[in-house]
């Protein structure tokens, strides 16, 4: 459903090319002539001055200094095999410039931020995880990128996406933001929080908003998906009711929180008012309150 929302970091327009990830397979889409890479530099896209990512020849990183596992596998591209490389060098960002991707998404094109995402999330997985969980020992990387294999217990490693539950709060024609510590003043967003084991998404989103303001919710209902690279979470869209709209605030857990009225979310995604600071674009929570003053 996300795609109907264009959601950034969503969409990619490749295919994974899970089934086909033998050592071979692997080989012959690097010697492919269409093959191309992507770069990046501590979870950071190489940029092209004309705003686009740079895409490189997987040749022309022999002799790079890349971090473990070297070159991985993202898929097919418009038919051509795609690649990342994580480089260990600033300036290696060949004819680029390595760019913050939360400050850059505004900019790049979804298809840009579909691919440079998935890069981030699967090298940021493999730099963390290098070792067994099991054993200990040091494991490696297969099927160019989407698994490690540790070789002394053959325990396998997969890369993991981590559950989010981020919630829209209602009540009759107000909604509820909250912000975090050392947020830029003015900024608010929807409450959210991390899926518990054990948890449906709607429990986690009733738990999560009685915890950090003590209103009580009912009606959880899905709305939309994100991934969200930093690093490796999905993030799913929910719109439920609150109970009332009387508010304990847990600032373990969040600063402060507010209730808008429908009338006053409007004039800021209209740029007629400043109630609380525009969300960013490429932001589920952006899509959420929009899809609440619109329906």
């Amino acid at each position: 459903m996300s795609n109907e929302f264009e959601m950034a970091f969503a969409g990619g327009p490749f295919d994974h090319d899970e089934t086909n990830r033998s050592p071979e397979a692997v080989q012959k889409a690097v010697k492919n002539p269409k093959a191309r890479a992507l770069l990046l530099h501590k979870g950071n896209p190489a940029i092209r001055p004309d705003g686009n990512l740079v895409k490189i020849k997987p040749i022309d990183l022999i002799g790079k200094n890349i971090f473990d596992p070297g070159p991985i596998y993202l898929g097919v591209d418009n038919g051509a095999p795609l690649f990342a490389a994580s480089m260990a060098d600033e300036s290696d960002a060949m004819g680029g410039e390595f760019a913050n991707m939360r400050l850059a998404a505004g900019q790049m094109s979804l298809p840009d931020l579909a691919v440079a995402g998935r890069a981030r999330a699967l090298l940021d997985w493999h730099f963390n995880h290098q070792f067994c969980a099991k054993c200990g020992k040091k494991s490696d990387a297969r099927e160019g990128g989407l698994k490690r294999l540790c070789t002394f217990c053959h325990t396998e490693h997969f890369p993991r996406v981590n559950p989010v539950v981020i919630m829209l709060v209602i009540h009759g024609d107000k909604c509820l933001l909250g912000r975090g510590a050392g947020w830029p003043d003015n900024a608010y967003s929807c409450l959210a929080g991390f899926v518990s084991p054990g948890e449906t998404i709607e429990e986690a989103c009733k738990r999560e908003v009685w915890e950090e303001t003590g209103v009580m919710t009912t009606g959880h209902r899905y709305i939309m998906s994100q991934p969200w690279p930093f690093p490796a979470q999905l993030m799913m869209g929910m719109i439920c009711q609150a109970e009332g709209t009387n508010l304990n605030i847990n600032t373990k857990e969040i600063e402060a929180a507010n209730w808008y009225t429908r009338e006053q979310v409007a004039a800021v995604y209209n740029k007629t008012g400043d109630a609380f600071a525009r969300l960013p674009r490429f932001t589920i929570a952006h899509h959420l309150l929009k899809y609440w003053i619109e329906n």
